[in-house]
This record gives structure tokens, sequence and C-alpha cells, in this order.
């Protein structure tokens, strides 16, 4: 599939994300050493590579900056192709020539994939990784290379992660690999957090130095994320929308904290804008990419940003806009965020009244239902089609108990709402607000002979309050208003 574009995906190299990250890292086209370290440094997380369902054209995706992969293994493809990029992009001729053809082609034919140990490892590491191999059969991680490095240092990584674990409340359920915890300590230490190249950064020297802070900065983030977004860290990871985000923002929850001791109005404003840059980073989707040079990037600009004042908010944060929500799957980052800012209000299961949020306990015995169920969907929703129309969204799931979840799996929105009618006789509205689901919402829900337009409307209100709950809270623009300003402008 890879070398020559037969079988059920082909894949593609991303000119328009290899341009980005070559021009996140100054890359300087004139030195083959800086290219060649660059093209070394680049690992999966950077997602240079794309995977797609098999099309009858694949060529023709190079107008979306997606270029076949086959064409990397002949140099008349790779002309062709060339020439039809610099038409689009007529300035990245040296980045055709001087990085994507010379360390991206692939040959003709396969080659094996290796790990490459420094010449200088000492022998007790490189007994530490063969023990690895053998014992585990697994693919060596980074982290492995830093347990083994440190091994011959007579540190014993792996024992004081698990010792690590056992002492903390919040850090023991945020990873287990270490993979964030070394992260930490590089960002600590003024180094790239890339996770290929933490066997290097990662000494016995900066680990000693920084491991009891960056445990400390860990611990404070999950405090803070489980105190003011209800994730629940204490028990579980599932709201975390990118782990990525954890280190930078420990530490500059210590900024903070070492330049306000005390309680006060400036640090209460402080978390606040620590809010705001969080849910700002989610919207933005700003860790799906390169997400080692953004850690570098945010750790920089949120220091200054404390030590500073306001002056030096990062530029990005103020141009955040709310997109729309109706697509979103439950899963994605910003789908994880709207679970979180239910999990903030407290919500209780409308039916047998238990927590549903608000504490990781709560959050690991909830389900996430679907408003309106697939099974509804499929079975009552006239000329509903699966290929295309979709129930899985964020905006048609609230957390439920499993028995509650389990008894409306399959049940029109309006039997939901009668069933809690019958058990309380309450207002609904104060049962749903929790949720973010308002009294239109309860109208189109209870509504008879649903139809897919009630679905879309149901999603588009929705949408619209949690936009506008969104904007309250943190002070960010969503689309329309932004178009509604620059109409005034005009």
């Amino acid at each position: 599939m890879l070398y020559y574009g037969v079988g059920k995906s082909h894949y593609f190299l991303d000119l328009k994300g290899l341009w980005n990250l070559a021009s996140d890292a100054n890359l300087d086209y004139d030195a083959r050493d800086s290219l060649r370290e660059f093209a070394d440094d680049l690992d999966e997380e950077d997602k240079y590579i794309k995977g797609r369902v098999q099309s009858a054209n694949p060529e023709n995706l190079l107008g979306s900056d997606l270029l076949w992969t086959p064409f990397l293994t002949d140099d008349f493809k790779f002309s062709d192709a060339k020439e039809r990029y610099l038409r689009k992009y007529p300035d990245r001729v040296k980045f055709m020539e001087r990085l994507v053809w010379p360390f991206f082609k692939i040959g003709s034919e396969p080659i094996v994939p290796v790990t490459v140990l420094d010449s200088d490892m000492p022998v007790e590491a490189i007994t530490r990784v063969f023990e690895t191999l053998n014992t585990s059969g697994q693919r060596l991680t980074p982290v492995e290379i830093v347990v083994a490095v440190l091994f011959a240092q007579r540190i014993h990584l792996r024992q004081e992660l698990n010792d690590f674990q056992e002492l903390t409340e919040y850090y023991q359920h945020m990873e287990s690999s270490g993979e964030i915890f070394l992260q930490t300590i590089a960002l600590l230490d003024g180094k790239p957090p890339k996770k290929t190249t933490l066997p290097k950064t990662i000494t016995s020297v900066s680990y000693t130095k920084f491991k009891n802070d960056a445990i400390n900065r860990l611990e404070r983030a999950g405090e803070f994320l489980s105190d003011r977004f209800g994730m629940g860290l204490d028990s579980t990871n599932r709201l975390v929308p990118y782990d990525s985000m954890l280190a930078p923002l420990g530490i500059a929850l210590n900024e903070v904290e070492q330049k306000y001791t005390q309680p006060s109005e400036n640090k209460a404003r402080w978390y606040r804008n620590l809010e705001r840059w969080f849910v700002g980073s989610v919207l933005e989707q700003r860790y799906t990419e390169s997400q080692p040079a953004t850690q570098q990037r945010d750790t920089r600009e949120l220091i200054l940003w404390v030590r500073e004042g306001d002056e030096f908010v990062p530029d990005w944060l103020n141009a955040v806009r709310i997109g729309s929500l109706g697509i979103l799957t439950p899963n994605s980052a910003i789908g994880k965020l709207i679970t979180c800012l239910i999990s903030i209000r407290q919500p209780k299961d409308p039916l047998n009244d238990v927590p549903v949020g608000g504490t990781g306990v709560a959050i690991t015995s909830a389900q996430s239902h679907h408003i309106f169920p697939k099974g509804f969907c499929e079975d009552h929703i006239p000329s509903w089609d699966t290929r295309v129309d979709k129930y899985d969204l964020a905006l048609n799931v609230m957390p439920l108990t499993k028995e509650t979840n389990r008894r409306w799996s399959k049940m029109d929105p309006a039997n939901q709402i009668a069933d809690v009618r019958n058990a309380w006789g309450a207002e609904l509205s104060k049962l749903y607000e929790p949720f973010l689901i308002n009294e239109r919402c309860l109208e189109i829900m209870e509504k008879p002979n649903k139809t897919k337009e009630d679905f879309r409307l149901f999603i588009e209100e929705r949408g619209r309050l949690i936009q506008n709950y969104i904007a309250e809270r943190w002070a960010f623009a969503t689309d329309s208003q932004q178009q509604v300003e620059d109409e005034e402008e005009i």
C-alpha cells in the first residue's frame, strides 16, 4: 500500500502539515545538517503521513496538498507532482527539492525499520534494552530507552514511576507509560519534549534535578482540571481532551502560585486566565499536530504571560472563535470538553437522581446516552439513512446511570421525558438544565412523529446553547458574532 499504492487504503505525505512543521522549526533549507536533523526527529505523533480509503484518482489529491506515496518511489512521477505543486506554491522550490525528495523518497523496495542506539550508550543500558525486548516482545518505546539509559546510571525509573503512581491522587490516573512525566522534565530543563529524542534529552542529572518538580506540576494540573472542569482525574482520565496539555498547564500553575502565595483576587484572575487558555486550546485543537513544538511554545508563552502581565497574553488566544459544534463526535477533543462543561454542573440522572458528573466516581460509573438513540433514529425517523445521517454526535449525548441508559437505549425522546414526569412530576427544565438542555430542546424531544428536521433543530438549538455558555463564561466570540462584527465594520 505504501510503496505501490495497492490495497484497500492509500497513503499520502501531508505536504501542508510538513510545511507547517518546517516553518515552526524555522528550518534552514540551505543547511543540509539542519534538514537531516529535522527529518530524523520526525515521528508518528507529527502526523505527516495520512491514510485514506482507496480512491479512484489518488494523484488528484495533490490539489489538497496530499502527495501519494508511490510518487516518492520514482524520479519521473515525483518530478511531475513537483511541477503541479509548485504551480500552486511557487515559493516552495527548496522545500520540495531539498527536504521532500532527498529525505522522504522511499526507493523502489521496502526496507526494514531499525532502532539505532547511540555508540556511547553504556553496556548496562544495552543489556537492559535487549532484556526488555526479549521478555516483552513489544516494540521498544522512547520511555524504555530512557529506562535503559538511566538504569546504567543506577536509577530505576520503572520503580520510581510505580512509587509516584502510589503516592499521588491525580497523576496515577493521568498516564501509565511515563511519557508525560518525562516530557515535563524536558520542559522544566528548557529542552524539546519530543518523544523520540527523550533518550538524549533526559540525563541522570536532569532527571534527578526535576523529577519531583515534574510530578508536583502534573499533580497540580490534575487537581485544577478536576476542580474547575469536573474531569474527575482522581479516578479517570477519560475526559482529558489532549494529555499533551497537562505539562504546560502544570508549569503555568506553579508560576501563578509562586507569584501569588496567598488567596487573592489577582490569583483568582490568573486561574480564570488559565481556564480560558485551556478552553481556547481545545477549541483551536492546537494539540492535534506538532504536539512537542506546541508544548514548548505554550510553556514559554504561559510563563511570560504570568510573569509580565496581560500585555503578553498569547496572540492566538484572543483570536479564538467558537465554531459550529454540530458534527463533533463525543470522543473528539471538543466533544470531551462539552462533557466537562456538563460535569462542572454536577448533573444527576433525571430518572433516579444519582450523580453522573462532578466527581471521578460519578464519571466512571456513568454511561454516555444518545438522546435520540440509534435504534429510534433508524426505526422511527422517516428516510433516516445510516450511510449519511449521523446520530453519534457530542450534542446528542448526555451522561446517565447504566440502568437508565439501558432502559432508554431505544426509546423515543418523548417517552424518556414521560418517564421522568412519571417519576417526579417535577419541572423538567430544572432536571435537564445541568445537561445544557433548555426548554426549546425539550419541546423538540416531546414532539410526536419526529423527523430528520426535528433532529437537526435539536442539535442546532443545543449547539447554540453550549456556544453561548462558553462565550459568556470565557469571553470567546462565536463565528456568528464575529460575522456580525465584521459586517458592522464594513
